[in-house]
């Protein structure tokens, strides 16, 4: 017999939706807040999935490898370029980033610089995404050890991408 001639299912499909299913007149959506992403266009277009590291990962990295270091930019008092102090202490130059950065971005927020290594100490920038709220809403040292996690032999199958 076909799936829905049973009695069962059919009973069952007849049913109302349960009551916390079903619509609530005069309820509002929550406003819910999300990162900031700059240069969504140009991280989609990066050949390859960028690799979540920190300064130590990134000095390990090659010249030319796809990465998102965590951490806060500031000013470097060189029109576009700035510098990110990484989620372990790190510094590193930041350049390409758009001078129209939103204020909470440049004012210490935490952010993921996606991009690729441009040499030891410098990440050409395709993109950023700023973290929703200001502190202690990204705790830096567990970012951090979440990082370090992401690299051991036993989890780094479950992080690398699989393209």
């Amino acid at each position: 017999k076909p799936f829905s001639s049973k009695p069962c299912v059919l009973r069952f499909l007849r049913r109302p939706a349960p009551h916390f299913l079903s619509r609530r007149p005069g309820m509002a959506a929550m406003d819910v807040e999300g990162p900031a992403v700059i240069g969504m266009e140009q991280m989609a277009a990066m050949p390859h999935v960028a690799r979540r590291v920190n300064f130590k990962l990134f000095q390990q990295a090659e010249v030319g490898a796809a990465v998102r270091v965590g951490g806060r930019l500031s000013a470097s008092g060189s029109g576009k370029d700035r510098v990110l102090t990484t989620t372990d202490g790190g510094s590193l130059e930041v350049s390409a980033v758009d001078d129209d950065l939103p204020a909470e971005v440049v004012g210490g927020a935490f952010v993921e610089v996606v991009g690729t290594k441009a040499g030891d100490g410098a990440l050409k920038t395709a993109g950023i995404v700023a973290m929703p709220g200001k502190e202690p809403m990204v705790d830096a040292e567990l970012w951090d050890e979440a990082v370090k996690l992401m690299e051991l032999p036993q989890f780094r199958d479950l992080f690398t991408p699989l393209v």
